[in-house]
């Protein structure tokens, strides 16, 4: 995954000149630039997964390492990298030292070549990735506890109900679910838990939050679930602030080995916190546009409020039948964003699931999708674990790669060399197909008319003779005759390969199924048509 970058300088120059050594960089992206230290600040609040800030000295009016002190104190474990007007080692030096002094990690020339900027460039982002991960284990405890919060795009889409089922899907034994719809919450109805204790009562303790407490607030569930409910009295969740929603999120994260928040439609301070700080964030909507413009409104109030990034959310589409109108397609035109997840409608069996708080007991077609969407929304995210961890690639190592690369691409290898004649075969089995299938469909056309003009010609048959005489009788040889006239109007291609059964003589009808062979070996295709019966004379 790349690096982004965001870039501080008021020149130019130096931005059109570090935008071409990015562009020519898999490693690195140029997230933002901006000119002064007020933007730079903004940009990290609305892009907290930055990893390296570049700040030109002469930023803010050659404030440049005042800047960068404040990056520092804003966000510590940011790598910053200053650009320098320097020359030559002893100069290079002093501003090496200088920038360290405002805690700037390296330094480089405003005219460094390709080699030097992404060198030190790759330094910096080992040690900001590497400096992230050991403060995230120290605050976790070691633990990968992971925190999912999923709120709904308006009220009545089933948001508690998948958090329910997406707890239940989890790690058994070790999942708490939270009811963090404070003045409306529910799943104490839906688990048939009676509780006394709430999540509220561990506002008064923010801070202070321990295991022990936990667990004396929670109630067992069946399927090895712990319950961490709402209050019963929905006045009382003005008793829980930011800090104290914070706290529990930490706490949960560090108690639990998965903890499930169904954070409702609203949106108050400790929802929004608990939204800022989980490591995945699902948003429940529905197949019906007012759902859908509740979800878009959502993700642009998120986003207007640096809770939650849009890119940062994934979409769910609950409830969903064959015959809905509103498709998935349309569903991510709307909501401007892809579905990740899809829950079909459960039916009657699920409803009475639900008025008999049973859920956690019956199996039905929402249990088994809930809990595909488990196994991917509840993925710890190991492939970046192993990349900081002791069986990923060294600091060395990833040097040695990057400088490689580079060596390749000066040299004028390209990269895409070879890549039409790997393709070239493919574009022609591709062709060839769709010309078997062009020749193939006309073949099932010509027999479709085949079958349409010897039907007509069977209930031109029975129409001139009858199907049955004066006295109402069927009359003998009527069906022989129309089966003779239905060979006879075939073509010789068709005729061997309508057996008696293939043809239908009925009073009002007469019914051909043709066969038509195809080019695959064993397998046919048919063509059947009927015609309807006009009495004649």
């Amino acid at each position: 995954m790349a690096t982004k970058v965001l870039l501080a300088t008021p020149s130019l120059e130096v931005r059109d000149h570090l935008g071409h050594v990015f562009a020519e960089s898999d490693d690195f992206e140029l997230a933002a630039a901006v000119s002064d230290g007020a933007g730079v600040l903004t940009a990290l609040d609305r892009q907290p997964d930055i990893g390296i800030v570049v700040v030109d000295e002469a930023a803010d009016d050659g404030h440049g390492h005042a800047v960068a002190r404040a990056v520092g104190l804003a966000t510590p474990l940011t790598g910053i990298v200053m650009v320098v007007d320097a020359h030559g080692p002893a100069e290079m030096s002093r501003a090496m030292a200088a920038a360290m002094e405002v805690g700037a990690r390296s330094v480089i020339a405003r005219n460094a070549g390709l080699e030097e900027v992404l060198t030190r460039l790759e330094a910096v982002a080992s040690w900001s990735a590497m400096a992230r991960a050991s403060i995230a284990a120290e605050r976790n405890g070691g633990r990968s506890g992971q925190v999912v919060a999923i709120a709904g795009a308006k009220g009545g889409v089933g948001t508690s109900v998948l958090a329910l089922l997406l707890a239940r899907a989890g790690r058994a034994g070790d999942t708490v679910l939270v009811d963090l719809d404070l003045g409306a919450g529910d799943l104490t109805a839906y688990t048939g838990v009676r509780t006394r204790r709430s999540v509220v009562d561990l506002a008064a303790v923010e801070g202070e939050i321990t295991g022990r407490m936990l667990r004396e607030t929670t109630y067992e569930v069946p399927g090895g679930l712990r319950l961490l409910p709402a209050p019963s009295e929905g006045e009382r969740g003005e008793e829980m602030t930011a800090a104290a929603a914070r706290s529990v999120v930490s706490a949960l994260r560090f108690e639990s080995g998965l903890a499930v928040i169904d954070v409702g439609t609203h949106l108050d301070e400790p929802r929004a916190t608990a939204l800022e700080f989980a490591d995945r964030v699902l948003l429940v909507t529905t197949p019906d546009l007012p759902a859908l413009r509740a979800a878009r409104r959502s993700l642009a109030q998120w986003d207007r409020l640096a809770i939650r990034r849009p890119s940062a959310v994934e979409l769910v589409l609950n409830r969903r039948t064959s015959r809905d109108e509103v498709t998935p397609a349309l569903v991510e035109r709307i909501v401007e964003r892809p579905v990740a997840f899809t829950v079909p409608d459960g039916g009657p069996a699920f409803s009475g699931a639900v008025n008999t708080a049973t859920l956690l007991e019956t199996p039905t077609a929402v249990h088994t999708a809930v809990a595909k969407v488990g196994v991917a929304a509840l993925r710890t995210e190991q492939s970046s674990t192993q990349a900081g961890g002791a069986d990923g690639p060294t600091e060395v190592e990833s040097l040695v790669t990057g400088s490689s690369r580079r060596k390749g691409r000066r040299k004028g290898a390209d990269p895409e060399a070879g890549q039409s004649t790997v393709e070239l075969p493919v574009v022609i089995l591709l062709v060839l197909m769709a010309l078997m299938l062009c020749v193939q469909g006309i073949g099932w056309a010509s027999g479709l008319l085949a079958a349409r003009a010897a039907a007509q010609e069977g209930a031109r048959t029975v129409g001139v003779m009858g199907y049955y005489d004066d006295g109402g009788r069927p009359r003998d040889g009527v069906v022989d005759q129309v089966r003779d006239d239905v060979r006879e109007r075939l073509p010789d291609a068709f005729r061997s390969a309508v057996a008696p059964s293939d043809i239908e003589v009925s009073p009002e009808t007469v019914s051909v199924r043709v066969t038509v062979s195809t080019i695959l070996p064993g397998v046919d295709l048919s063509a059947s048509s009927s015609a309807v019966v006009f009495r004649e004379g």
